[in-house]
């Protein structure tokens, strides 16, 4: 399989969140927030709207790409499954993600 992602030409919210260079402004705190929001209902469609659902699994900083006007968009599908369907359930006992990242 393969995926192929538009160009996200603000690069990825981790560029912007760590050792940002000292001729780059760091985002404000409204920014971040609305990035964060984004970054959130892209999950929401993945849980509760995509069919089948998909169970992301690598939520970080470094998996969020941002476009034009700091709109972002989930990235690396690496580690995704799909979801339980119908009056299925799913328990995985794998810990899947990058260590510091993953769901307690």
């Amino acid at each position: 399989r393969l995926l192929v992602y538009e160009f996200m030409p603000l690069g990825s919210l981790e560029d912007h969140l760590h050792d940002v260079p000292p001729d780059r402004k760091p985002l404000d705190w409204n920014m971040r927030m609305k990035i964060a929001a984004g970054a959130a209902k892209g999950l929401e469609y993945l849980h509760d709207k995509a069919n089948p659902p998909v169970i992301y699994r690598d939520f970080k900083s470094s998996n969020i790409l941002l476009g034009e006007g700091y709109f972002p968009k989930l990235s690396d599908f690496g580690l995704a499954k799909l979801g339980p369907v119908g009056d299925k359930t799913h328990v995985s006992t794998r810990v899947m993600g990058t260590y510091g990242y993953c769901a307690p």
